[in-house]
C-alpha cells in the first residue's frame, strides 16, 4: 500500500477507518478523523475511463428542465447579483442547464465536462460553443480563468480531489467566487445504514465529503467559505 493510499482522501491525514458497509461489490469507510466516506480500494482514473468506456450511457434531460433552469437562474442571481463582463465556468456541466442559465443571464458562461456523452448531449440540445470536452485538471493549464465557478455534486466523482480543488484555485479570477454543493457524506439525517442511503452509487460517485472535511480541502487550497446556503439537509453549499 502506497503513502497515498493509507491517507483520507479529502482531510489527508492518516485514515483511522471504520466500516460503513457496502454497495455494489464496493466497501465504504469512514475517516475518524473528519467523517468523510469513501470507496476502499480506492478509484483510480483509469478504472473510471474503462466502465464508462464500456457503458456508455445514454444522456436524457430531466423532467422538467425548463423549471430546473429557472430555479438555477434564481440560485446564479443569489451568488452573483453583478453580471456585467463576469466570466461564468461550470466544471461539471451535465446536461448543460447550469450554463444555459448564466447564458441567459447574460454571463459569458462555458460549460466543461470530463465526459463526451454529456457535452454531446448539451452541444446538441443547446448552443453547441457553450460547452467543451475537457477535465478541470486539463483546463486550469490555460490562461484561462472566471469570476464565477459552480462546482455541483462533482467532488464525489473525482480520482484525486485535491488536484481537482488545486485546479479549481488556478481557475477562480481574483475576487472570484467559487459555488460548491456537495452531499453531505457525514449528516445526521443519513440512513443508520449508509449502503441504504439512495445518493451513493459506486462507481458514478465513490467519495462523500464531510462538512469537515470539505472546509479542510478548502482551506489547503486558499478558499474560505463566506456563507452556506441550504438546499436540503443532505447538501453541504458554499460560497467561497
Amino acid at each position: 500500500m502506497t503513502e497515498k493510499e493509507q491517507l483520507c482522501r479529502i482531510c489527508l491525514l492518516p485514515l483511522d477507518e471504520y466500516s460503513m458497509g457496502e454497495k455494489n461489490g464496493y466497501q465504504l469507510v469512514a475517516c475518524k478523523t473528519c467523517g468523510s466516506v469513501m470507496v476502499k480500494p480506492w478509484i483510480k482514473q483509469a478504472d473510471l475511463d474503462k466502465f464508462f468506456g464500456d457503458i456508455q450511457p445514454e444522456i436524457v434531460h430531466l423532467a422538467n428542465p425548463t423549471a430546473r433552469i429557472w430555479s438555477l437562474k434564481k440560485l446564479i442571481q443569489k451568488i452573483s447579483p453583478t453580471v456585467s463582463g463576469r466570466r461564468f465556468l461550470d466544471v461539471s456541466c451535465r446536461q448543460g442547464y447550469t450554463v444555459t442559465a448564466a447564458k441567459e443571464l447574460g454571463f459569458q458562461a462555458l460549460g466543461i465536462d470530463s465526459h463526451d456523452f454529456f457535452i454531446a448531449f448539451a452541444r446538441d440540445k443547446f448552443n453547441a460553443d457553450l460547452f467543451e470536452c475537457v477535465s478541470m485538471v486539463e483546463y486550469a493549464t490555460r490562461l484561462a480563468q472566471a469570476e464565477v465557478i459552480f462546482s455541483i455534486e462533482s467532488f464525489c466523482e473525482q480520482a484525486d480531489p485535491d488536484a481537482y480543488m488545486a485546479a479549481l484555485s488556478k481557475v477562480l479570477a481574483p475576487g472570484g467566487v467559487l459555488y460548491l454543493q456537495e452531499p453531505d457524506g457525514n449528516h445526521f439525517t443519513l440512513p443508520r445504514n449508509f449502503s441504504r442511503w439512495a445518493f451513493v452509487d459506486p462507481p458514478l460517485n465513490f467519495v462523500y465529503p464531510s462538512v469537515k472535511g470539505m472546509t479542510a480541502l478548502l482551506d489547503r487550497h486558499g478558499f474560505k467559505i463566506h456563507r452556506k446556503l441550504r438546499h436540503g439537509a443532505r447538501t453541504v453549499a458554499a460560497d467561497c
